[in-house]
């Protein structure tokens, strides 16, 4: 992974890094913080691809944005890559600012969606379930308890959505982009690419710095979504070294095929250490947090980590390398994982 020599973009400013596109970012309210945002040119209006997160920050942008360089066109469309608060919560806000249609794939209109309608009380029984299941000790299933408002806080309304598909693609003014829809990090996210001058927008499935969240399913923990990404970047490690990457976090980088390489590499060791650990003693998910993360973690966080955690635990589950059993410890039903 390589660096590209571009400056980053300033406060409520864009950077044009082609023809077509322009490059934006925009606070966070967490330890990653900040997202990066992409607009394309079209003979129709721009292109906005994703929204942020709700909040007044984010308006404050948009509003600077719109009244400013983005006066010069329409809006035609927007699209949210995926379901995550970062990149829908400000959706719906939008699309009423402008007047222009959101979409996105079927796969994250739905996951968005199932979130959204649980009610508080749904929600926080949701999470402490999953936490109950994982082992998790009760102070941490109580942080699951207070979480109620995990999506709604930063997602306060949906936008009626559009889907966008394989077959479709965004025609900028001088330039094509294609869509593709991938699984692991979310349901089905969005990426376009630009073949002809060798762009790639993955949003969140490929980050040069940190290893993009691969957490169980909320709805299904038995789903192999570790499966999924390792399919996916078992595809980007053949990729050309020269495409310029533009990503949904941090910075923009060449030489991806070698960043998927090492992705799978670190997936692979986290594997190993607990397969290990399988064969040992029957392990829960909170221990393989322990194995994997070797520290605890607060109610956002924890979230991540011990979905992160299951993750792992079901793909080696899915590969016959280990087997899941329920047990009743304590009083609770905890799924097991040996080797």
């Amino acid at each position: 992974m390589i660096p590209l020599n571009i400056g980053l973009p300033q406060t409520n400013q864009l950077v044009q890094v082609s023809p077509d596109l322009y490059w934006g970012r925009l606070p966070l309210p967490f330890r990653l913080n900040h997202i990066n945002l992409y607009i394309i040119d079209t003979d129709q209006g721009w292109v906005l691809i994703d929204a942020g997160i709700f909040g007044e920050p984010t308006e404050q942008y948009w509003q600077t944005l719109l009244s400013g360089f983005l006066s010069k066109k329409p809006i035609d469309k927007i699209i949210i890559t995926h379901h995550h608060v970062d990149h829908i919560g400000f959706a719906k806000q939008l699309s009423d600012l402008t007047g222009a249609p959101c979409f996105t794939s079927k796969a994250e209109q739905a996951h968005g969606e199932f979130l959204f309608n649980l009610s508080p009380d749904q929600m926080s029984e949701l999470i402490a379930s999953n936490y109950t299941r994982y082992g998790l000790p009760e102070s941490e299933i109580e942080f699951g308890r207070r979480d109620s408002q995990r999506y709604r806080r930063y997602v306060p309304a949906l936008p009626e959505f559009h889907h966008f598909s394989l077959d479709d693609t965004i025609n900028g003014c001088h330039s094509q982009w294609k869509c593709r829809i991938d699984s692991g990090h979310s349901s089905g996210q969005l990426s376009f690419i630009n073949k002809d001058e060798k762009l790639f927008l993955p949003t969140d499935f490929l980050l040069p710095r940190i290893s993009p969240n691969i957490s169980a399913d909320i709805r299904d923990p038995d789903k192999d979504v570790l499966g999924d990404y390792l399919t996916y970047l078992a595809e980007m490690s053949s990729m050309a070294a020269q495409i310029a990457i533009y990503p949904g976090h941090d910075w923009p980088f060449t030489h991806g095929n070698d960043r998927a390489i090492s992705l799978i590499e670190h997936h692979n060791h986290r594997l190993t250490l607990l397969f290990t650990a399988a064969q040992e003693r029957p392990i829960s998910t909170s221990d393989a947090m322990d194995i994997l993360f070797n520290r605890r973690f607060e109610s956002h966080e924890l979230f991540f980590a011990s979905g992160e955690a299951r993750a792992h635990l079901t793909h080696l589950v899915k590969q016959g390398k280990i087997k899941k059993q329920t047990d009743i410890i304590n009083g609770n039903l905890i799924d097991m994982f040996t080797a």
